[in-house]
């Protein structure tokens, strides 16, 4: 008998949901599990946006190992008191899988000094509260399987003081005593549970920002260039393949924590 896989493909035959997935770094993980042999489901508020990813990652010309059979696309409401409710129904659609990505979030920055109640919550409301409502409706409700992982998204403003993003920054800290947190809970079902903090990374979002901007930005990092989201894409799919880490949050910064960010 020929020797099996021990690194590449050994996500063949496993499901994946990735809420974000439609487009950024989102879309990018979901490309990457593709070329493993995963199954993948987009999900995201703007339909359009679906439709288009999911024609994007089946078409064999652009996407490495594409296959139909493996792709599904849904909308999910993540913002309001409706979030649960739209969890509950994505996951129905989607039956029973084996890892979850959110990737999901807005950045809504502001002073201080021109902060509400509502600004507020709405800044962590796709980010951080419907993050944890869809990890409670995927394991509680049954569809995420026991083995399985999950693979949240905070961001570097946590670690680095920046004006007009203190209320941003708090939830981005929030998320790693969140992650702790759920991998202690759902350690006895063996559900892994950890968190990938990007730096700046060039996403479609980059096509409204000054080219200045892009180079300043790089030259506080040490590698002197802008994540890519095929770079970081690698450090989700690492963190799903890889059954050891546990409860983690994993910079992928261009090394700006250790350098001049």
């Amino acid at each position: 008998m020929p020797a099996q896989p021990k690194f590449i493909g050994t996500l063949k035959g496993s499901k994946v949901v990735i809420i974000g997935g439609s487009s950024g770094i989102g879309f990018g993980v979901a490309q990457n599990l593709i070329e493993e042999g995963a199954s993948v489901v987009v999900a995201s508020s703007s339909k359009d946006k679906v439709d288009k990813a999911v024609a994007r990652l089946n078409d064999a010309e652009t996407q490495y190992n594409a296959d139909s059979s493996r792709v599904e696309g849904y909308t999910v409401n993540l913002a309001g008191s409706g979030a649960e409710e739209s969890l509950k129904e994505l996951f129905k659609q989607v039956g029973k899988f084996d890892h979850l990505v959110y990737t999901a979030g807005i950045l809504n920055p502001r002073p201080i000094k021109d902060q509400t109640y509502q600004s507020i919550i709405e800044t962590g409301d796709v980010r951080f509260t419907s993050a944890i409502l869809a990890v409670k409706t995927a394991v509680y409700g049954g569809y995420l399987q026991d083995g399985g992982s999950i693979v949240t998204t905070t961001g570097s403003a946590y670690q680095y003081p920046t004006p007009d993003w203190s209320v941003l920054s708090a939830y981005c800290g929030a998320a790693l005593s969140l992650t702790r947190a759920f991998a202690l809970e759902l350690s006895p079902r063996n559900i892994r549970v950890n968190c990938v903090s990007p730096g700046p990374i060039k996403t479609e979002l980059w096509a409204s920002i000054p080219a200045e901007v892009e180079k300043h930005l790089a030259a506080k990092v040490l590698t002197g260039k802008v994540g890519t989201v095929e770079d970081i894409a690698l450090t989700y799919v690492a963190l799903i393949k890889n059954k050891n880490i546990n409860g983690e949050t994993v910079n992928d910064d261009g090394g700006g924590f250790a350098g001049k960010l």
